[in-house]
């Protein structure tokens, strides 16, 4: 068993969820609103490391009233620093998951920062992660990723639902950010197929919201 999986992602109209400069403030507010609704509605946050460097979020419910989900970070070689946002915030439970080979020196010095690290051998299963989550009554995630945990995510079939935010922009660039990144399909004959089942123009006017379950 597995937990349900929500991606939520902003992008522009080519596809980038963030410029070649790493830029990926791309919602309006209305749009941040209803990302920290779903926040708000699930067990827990899941992100990889470079969203941690890159962005250092809080992952936290703030514009609306609600709960903070888990935050959970994937950081197989535990590269985020100590200061991160989710290390020092206290207003969230963080769990960062690793492997054997991150430093165990900076694994105790998180511990003793009072903050989880679980470690899954020497490299992360994303499918046997999922199902100690499980294990740990965490039913829904929402994944906020990049666009590498993404590919890994929706390749391993973990992903149940997409949620879409099409932006009015287009920013380009081959070291631009996409949506999804990784090795990729060659074809349509082989690649992660989508249903839509809902849609809406945000209330600002400028944005397209589109929700897919994913085909397996």
């Amino acid at each position: 068993m597995k937990p349900y999986v929500i991606l939520c992602a902003a992008e522009t109209i080519d596809g980038k969820i963030a410029s070649k400069t790493g830029f990926s403030k791309l919602s309006c507010l209305q749009d941040l609103k209803r990302l920290h609704t779903l926040r708000a509605n699930v067990d827990a946050v899941l992100v990889g490391a470079n969203t941690i460097i890159n962005d250092n979020p809080l992952l936290t419910v703030r514009l609306i009233n609600g709960r903070n989900p888990i935050r959970i970070v994937i950081d197989e070689l535990l590269r985020i620093p100590l200061n991160a946002n989710v290390i020092i915030d206290r207003s969230a439970k963080t769990i960062i998951v690793t492997s054997n080979k991150a430093s165990k020196e900076k694994i105790s010095k998180i511990h003793s920062m009072d903050v989880e690290v679980l470690i899954m051998g020497e490299s992360i299963n994303l499918k046997n992660l999922m199902e100690k989550l499980y294990e740990r009554e965490i039913r829904k995630i929402l994944l906020e990723g990049g666009g590498i945990l993404n590919w890994h995510m929706l390749y391993h079939k973990l992903v149940d639902e997409l949620h879409i935010t099409i932006t009015p922009y287009i920013l380009g660039g081959d070291n631009a950010i996409s949506l999804v990144r990784g090795e990729g399909f060659s074809s349509l004959n082989d690649c992660i197929k989508a249903k839509l089942i809902d849609y809406k123009i945000c209330s600002c006017g400028r944005e397209v919201v589109l929700i897919y379950k994913v085909m397996y």
